[in-house]
């Protein structure tokens, strides 16, 4: 399946991939780079509501591959209409970056504008697959019906180290629909995960409610008993009034759930 890709992406002139850093568009990057080499390039958006240390695996992943690599800047908070944070926040937010790399990339002589977007993602709610359709953005992943765990095991097997990375999204997604979004909370979100990280947890995510409350997931729920009073500590220096776990642990996508009890998908 691989070779597939491979001899459509040498039929491409130049192809510029949507690169993250994380599993799906890093498994992307190196097909792209070993079809085409210096006739590919890898764009990072670097925004406040992406991690810091996304930005950093980014780079260091476009380095391993060996694919030309630049990031953009491109800041979604300057747009009223997202702060709002509404149930078509992923959208809006595809528009945004689709305009801006996308005009970049005609620039530039790129025809051609990938992105990781994978089978699996059609049983989730995803307003940004939408957008990236309308803007003629192509999903190999998608085309190809490569689900997320063939394209672990096909990581796997090119020795890519971001096989088994853990599932990352925007800080966005930590706030409730129609939360307003400031960036200094999307600035306090990360600290938090961080930190978190940092004590030994390896999927984390703080989901901000009002009130200042932080909702703590992470994947080991005896490690955050054991490490209470060092979360407690740290969290409310960041600026969080009320600190809780979910005792139901883990689980990407959480923030979707009450979209779905609604029926209420925009666009």
């Amino acid at each position: 399946m691989i070779n597939k890709i491979i001899k459509t992406f040498r039929e491409k002139e130049r192809i510029l991939v949507m690169f993250s850093g994380g599993v799906d568009s890093t498994l992307l990057a190196k097909i792209a780079y070993d079809a085409l080499g210096e006739r590919a390039l890898a764009i990072t958006v670097d925004s406040p509501i992406v991690p810091r240390s996304e930005i950093a695996d980014a780079m260091d992943m476009a380095k391993i591959i060996g694919i030309q690599h630049m990031l953009i800047r491109i800041n979604e908070l300057d747009n009223e209409e997202f702060k709002k944070n509404p149930a078509n926040r992923c959208y809006i937010c595809r528009k945004i970056r689709d305009y801006i790399i996308g005009s970049w990339a005609h620039n530039a002589g790129f025809q051609v504008i990938a992105d990781g977007m994978n089978f699996s993602d059609l049983g989730d709610y995803r307003p940004g697959l939408k957008a990236a359709d309308e803007d003629g953005v192509w999903h190999p992943f998608i085309e190809f019906i490569i689900p997320k765990d063939d394209i672990r095991a096909f990581s796997k097997d090119l020795g890519l180290p971001s096989w088994d990375k853990p599932s990352t999204v925007c800080l966005c997604s930590r706030f409730p629909y129609g939360f307003e979004i400031e960036r200094e909370m999307v600035t306090r979100v990360d600290k938090a995960e961080f930190f978190l990280k940092d004590l030994g947890f390896k999927e984390v995510r703080v989901r901000c409610l009002p009130y200042d409350a932080a909702v703590i997931e992470v994947d080991n729920i005896d490690l955050a008993f054991r490490s209470r009073d060092q979360v407690i500590s740290k969290l409310k220096e960041l600026g969080f009034l009320f600190i809780t776990l979910d005792l139901e642990g883990f689980a990407s996508g959480k923030m979707n759930r009450a979209i779905k009890k609604s029926g209420t998908r925009e666009q």
